[in-house]
């Protein structure tokens, strides 16, 4: 199975139904800033690095979170991050090819960047989407709307993006929209 990687080796996603999916995809809202945090607070947190190195089959899957992702301090964030989405995210993207997913970790999604503690989103990182990228991977899209998308939604507490709202979790809540 071939995939379109961009600078960083990411794998790039592609899309099912032209505009249809890009206005599936939604999201594309800049996330809060976390606040600064005293790192003699939480000695017991793992460095990002450390975090981007976890294996998955050392993170228990837990359910869910009640709150909604942006609510959460960053050391809840970053214990969602670790128990649930590498583990889930592990799982599902090695089924779609365990080798090219081998080792899935925060730098997978995040970039080169969450090693020194940058996770913003969306991030230049991944492959910017639009149509007619989003058309010559036909794979991947159904994937990435079929299984990431509602996965991540429901990790993050957030409903699915919704066209007619322009709510929800999409896409562009991880890739930035092509001009």
């Amino acid at each position: 199975m071939k995939y379109l990687l961009n600078k960083a080796g990411l794998c790039f996603t592609s899309c099912l139904g032209g505009a249809l999916v890009l206005a599936a995809c939604g999201g594309g809202a800049t996330p809060a800033e976390a606040p600064a945090q005293d790192p003699a607070a939480t000695p017991e947190a793992p460095s990002p690095a450390e975090a981007s190195r976890v294996p998955a089959e050392e993170s228990a899957e837990a359910a869910p979170t009640t709150k909604k992702f942006d609510e959460l301090s960053p050391e809840e964030k970053m214990a969602v991050m670790k128990t649930q989405v590498i583990p889930q995210m592990t799982e599902a993207f090695q089924a779609l090819d365990a080798k090219e997913f081998e080792n899935f970790r925060c730098t997978t999604c995040h970039g080169p960047g969450a090693n020194n503690g940058d996770f913003e989103m969306p991030t230049k990182s991944l492959p910017k989407l639009d149509e007619e990228e989003m058309k010559d991977h036909p794979e991947m899209t159904k994937f990435m709307i079929e299984q990431v998308v509602p996965k991540m939604a429901a990790i993050l507490g957030e409903p699915t993006y919704n066209p007619e709202t322009h709510q929800g979790f999409g896409c562009f809540n991880c890739h930035i929209k092509k001009d």
